[in-house]
């Protein structure tokens, strides 16, 4: 198959162009950058606590999309949405209220009934989130995959920054230095491949002998047969204690490392002088992306980015020989993956891509600039201006003249 970049909404997509169990992984990193004090959430009625709800403000608002959303949810539309789904916004209904975290839950809960649907019976699925709403997405996620013969996995830690924050950001409260990463998956049989890390220098010293094929250390040779300690000693790879117990030889550069588990501290955000940095705000570090795809999938696996912002998952997806689906909602992530993947890889690679939902013709670009939907609204102009400059210009976000 072709490479698939959508340029749309991904719910529309998902629904219309991803076919039933055809994607072996998917991760998403959903916009979402919340400040607010969730112990506030009860109480959504004046305008002092309104002002200080700015959570999912620059995105998500109770409006007709919430409205529609939550109807689709509550009446089962297309009958994707399991009776726990049904319950859960329900009940929360009840407990948020009709504002911004209750669309947020909404929006996420409808695109996770259907990378449900799109994926293998032994595909993964990462969602990469914040604390702030981690233990509401987790009542998600539990709702649509578990009743459906799915699990959680793992909460994965990132510790992505040693920075403590401003002095002001951390005068009352400890540092927030990490991300959560929800890992779950759609059956008991999964495709998994352990990931194992650099020994740390005091793992190393205990390797304090040294012979003709490197560092070693003795360790207990727990259970063995008289033939397998014939065939040990015969290979030098066995050394008796003073009481006459063999010991047998670990070497260092036969092992592959340490088992990595949830908590990954070995990977840092990009700082501005990261040579893989584009200038997007949001962007991960492709070692992070390189990461949970070898774990999760093989060679030729597809790979499904909902929310593909610059195009790491798809990037990384391209150099491991995965095959991939992105999807944006804006024009510009769009030309940045474009311009992305040409600078990255040879000039052909753009040929290997199916591009749906560009406008290519007078009437589709009509439709985009006139366009309602707040949400969408200069985006003709983005794709105006980075068509025609090969996508190379940069796009002012201030409104102009």
């Amino acid at each position: 198959m072709l490479n698939k970049l959508f340029y749309g909404d991904n719910l529309e997509v998902l629904r219309r162009h991803i076919k039933d169990e055809s994607v072996d992984l998917c991760y998403i990193d959903p916009p979402f950058n919340s400040k607010r004090n969730y112990n506030q959430i009860y109480n959504n009625v004046g305008r002092e606590d309104r002002a200080q709800a700015q959570a999912f403000i620059d995105t998500w608002t109770w409006d007709d999309f919430a409205n529609q959303g939550l109807a689709e949810i509550l009446e089962n539309y297309l009958g994707h949405f399991t009776s726990q789904s049904i319950d859960l916004i329900s009940g929360l209904t009840k407990v948020l209220g009709k504002d911004s975290l209750l669309a947020y839950l909404i929006s996420m809960t409808l695109r996770v009934a259907e990378i449900y649907r799109v994926l293998k019976p032994t595909g993964s699925f990462y969602l990469h989130c914040d604390p702030t709403a981690s233990h509401y997405l987790k009542l998600v996620l539990d709702a649509v995959f578990c009743p459906q013969g799915g699990d959680f996995q793992n909460e994965i830690i990132w510790k992505r920054t040693t920075n403590a924050g401003s002095s002001k950001s951390i005068a009352n409260k400890f540092p927030s230095n990490a991300d959560i990463i929800l890992f779950y998956t759609k059956s008991e049989s999964y495709i998994f491949n352990k990931i194992f890390t650099e020994y740390s220098e005091k793992y190393k010293a205990r390797y304090n002998k040294q012979d003709e094929r490197g560092l070693y250390y003795l360790d207990n040779l727990k259970t063995y047969s008289e033939e397998r300690l014939k065939k040990l000693i015969s290979e030098n790879r066995i050394e008796y204690t003073r009481k006459g117990t063999p010991r047998i030889k670990n070497y260092l550069h036969e092992g592959k490392g340490i088992i990595l588990d949830n908590v990954w501290t070995d990977i840092q955000s990009l700082n501005s002088q990261a040579k893989e940095r584009l200038g997007y705000p949001t962007q991960k570090p492709e070692v992070l992306l390189e990461r949970i795809i070898q774990a999760s999938s093989d060679k030729g696996d597809v790979i499904l980015d909902a929310y593909c912002g610059c195009g790491t998952t798809v990037a990384v997806s391209q150099r491991l020989d995965r095959k991939w689906i992105g999807i944006d909602i804006t024009y510009q992530s769009i030309s940045l993956i474009l311009k992305r993947l040409e600078d990255s890889f040879c000039e052909g690679v753009l040929t290997e891509i199916e591009l749906n939902g560009i406008p290519k013709d007078i009437d589709s670009a009509i439709a985009l600039a006139n366009k309602k939907d707040d949400r969408t609204r200069k985006e003709f102009e983005k794709w105006a201006v980075l068509t025609y400059t090969n996508n190379r210009a940069i796009v002012n976000q201030k409104k102009g003249a």
